[in-house]
């Protein structure tokens, strides 16, 4: 988290100045791998590109010295963290820290920055599972869960409140959608008003309307599911559609869909033919 490196002194250039130094003061030329914010907590090496190509060069014999702010910013994921550290043994790489020279040949270090690595696990899964239970803290008291709001909704104070250039076009869809139009036709008419979608495209996708049309929220209520525990927590948000609407929406849609009734398919209403590979 370069956020907390910041405030507690160790930010990204301290800790590159910190290296320099010590390659300076040891008599050696040095050579950085910066990674930014790069997470070294959920990864198994092909999300750090950079990491890879270091490692790469340790097999190659090529690197006898590395320096480190603190063994967690190799890896905090166990698995990771010792196949690195079988890769530094193995090639005879001399580690260095703030607190001085590692080396991981003699069996008492090793073992000690094993157990730090088994540390830094554990505070990195203690920090994580605070953030979840945060975050499911926050969703059940009406707070949104995170990432962009749909369309037609604005975050205030982290709560969804209707956005009133968007709400008009939210209803126009459902409305024309409820009459039978096509979602094509629903294109065409938003590119003929000029209405841009969020991400600023004057092109709606299909599966954009689509999405949108599957909408729980315009009802009043959005489902927030869990993974860890399982739970789905059900979360009241304002309303800015009319049930009736909604549910003349959804009939469109099943009338078009392919579906089934009882043991027969029904086909798609909107097609004038039937043909033989349907």
């Amino acid at each position: 988290s370069t956020t907390s490196q910041e405030e507690d002194g160790t930010s990204l250039d301290t800790q590159k100045e910190l290296g320099i130094e010590c390659a300076k003061t040891l008599g050696f030329k040095y050579r950085l791998w910066n990674e930014g914010g790069q997470s070294s907590a959920k990864d198994d090496l092909s999300n750090r590109p950079v990491l890879t190509e270091l490692l790469t060069l340790v097999d190659d014999r090529q690197v006898d010295h590395l320096y480190v702010w603190n063994t967690d910013r190799l890896s905090r994921n166990i698995a990771t963290w010792g196949m690195i550290r079988l890769k530094l043994i193995t090639n005879e790489v001399t580690l260095h820290t703030p607190t001085g020279k590692q080396m991981l040949t003699d069996p008492a270090t090793n073992m000690m920055i094993g157990i730090m690595g088994e540390i830094s696990q554990y505070d990195n899964q203690l920090r994580t599972e605070r953030f979840r239970l945060g975050k499911l803290k926050r969703i059940r008291e009406g707070g949104w869960m995170g990432g962009p709001p749909p369309y037609g909704y604005k975050l205030v104070d982290s709560q969804l409140v209707p956005n009133d250039d968007e709400v008009p076009w939210v209803k126009f869809i459902f409305e024309n959608y409820a009459s039978d139009m096509s979602v094509d036709e629903i294109r065409t008419k938003l590119l003929n008003n000029g209405v841009i979608t969020r991400r600023g495209n004057s092109i709606w996708s299909h599966g954009s309307i689509e999405q949108l049309l599957r909408n729980k929220h315009y009802g009043g209520f959005y489902n927030y599911h869990d993974k860890k525990s399982g739970e789905t927590i059900r979360v009241n948000c304002p309303s800015i559609l009319d049930p009736s609407l909604i549910k003349s929406a959804n009939e469109s849609k099943e009338k078009r869909s392919y579906g089934r009734q009882q043991t027969k398919r029904i086909k798609n209403s909107l097609k004038k033919y039937t043909y033989l590979l349907t």
